[in-house]
């Protein structure tokens, strides 16, 4: 494939109600030093004035609108189906890039046929301090940051706030056709991704030189923190916590992260003012779990890794 259409990228935006930062966010995209062959904006029917702006002021972009919000992960599926470049950059509404994302992300995504996404250096907005420089998992299911920042790491998984992927890794770890898995609505939808693509074989590999800016939850009125969000958001982030689990992990990998993830568990049931969304989220899994199952017989069939490699993806 010639170089030209080896880096050819399409950027992907799902929003919901994001006026307060499109514009910025968009402008960053356009003026990227590797122009975007694509950039497409799904809207997950929003009530402000964000598509009115993404019309007014950005005409070249492709606007799909969704008459509802039918989750972040679905709508990532919806509009990475309608592009066709060879890469994919998946970007959050409150995310700005720097003027050379695309260039250096492109450069590391093609420097190893196996490398099949990108995690990007993200700094908290309109600052130097960091958010996310790729991140690997506690036994109890808490991601944490490379401690690499300054060249090049293999790591776990990238935020899905800013998240450059090559295409064919996305469709090798598709269910269905989809790439994300919209059972997950919103959050944990980018490391269920990378658990997928690290169980095929898939490296990620964090890119320094790849630097964005994040506000955070911007769509949750900036509540970045999990016991301050919404509680319907709350539940979504329990019941995919265990769905990561029940798809993922391995029988033998499960014997070594049960007890932390069994005390993490526990110790969420003694806070009185979180057992309803706590009982919920639970009642959701439940109802999701036929469905969990199959996926689980299709990603554990189809792993190229050890039935133990799934541990590296830990720092105990």
């Amino acid at each position: 494939m010639p170089e030209e259409k080896k880096h050819g990228v399409a950027v992907v935006v799902v929003n919901f109600n994001g006026a307060a930062y499109i514009e910025r966010c968009l402008a960053a995209v356009v003026c990227q030093s590797q122009v975007p062959d694509e950039v497409v904006v799904l809207d997950n029917g929003s009530s402000d004035l964000s598509v009115a702006l993404v019309r007014s002021h950005f005409p070249g972009v492709r606007l799909i609108l969704q008459p509802e919000n039918e989750g972040f992960a679905h709508g990532c599926n919806l509009a990475i189906a309608q592009t066709r470049s060879p890469n994919v950059l998946i970007l959050n509404t409150d995310v700005f890039l720097d003027r050379d994302f695309l260039f250096h992300g492109l450069r590391t995504l093609h420097a190893n046929p196996e490398t099949g996404f990108v995690a990007a250096k993200i700094l908290q907005a309109d600052s130097d301090r960091i958010e996310n420089v790729g991140q690997f998992l506690k036994p109890w299911l808490k991601t944490a940051n490379c401690l690499v920042t300054d060249q090049d790491a293999q790591v776990f998984a990238g935020s899905g706030a800013a998240l450059l992927c090559r295409r064919q890794m996305l469709a090798d770890v598709s269910w269905q056709g989809d790439p994300f898995d919209a059972s997950f609505f919103m959050y944990w939808e980018d490391v269920d991704l990378a658990w997928r693509a690290q169980l095929r074989g898939w490296q990620c590999v964090f890119s320094p030189d790849s630097t964005a800016h994040h506000i955070g939850s911007a769509s949750q009125e900036g509540m970045v923190n999990t016991v301050k969000k919404a509680a319907h958001i709350q539940r979504h982030i329990w019941k995919n916590r265990y769905l990561l689990v029940a798809q993922n992990v391995s029988f033998f990998e499960l014997l070594v992260l049960w007890p932390g993830f069994l005390l993490n568990e526990a110790a969420h049931w003694l806070i009185p003012n979180r057992l309803p969304t706590f009982f919920l989220a639970h009642l959701d899994f439940l109802r999701l779990l036929p469905l969990a199952l199959r996926k689980r017989r299709f990603i554990q069939t189809r792993r190229r890794v050890g039935r133990w490699a799934g541990l590296r993806f830990f720092r105990f």
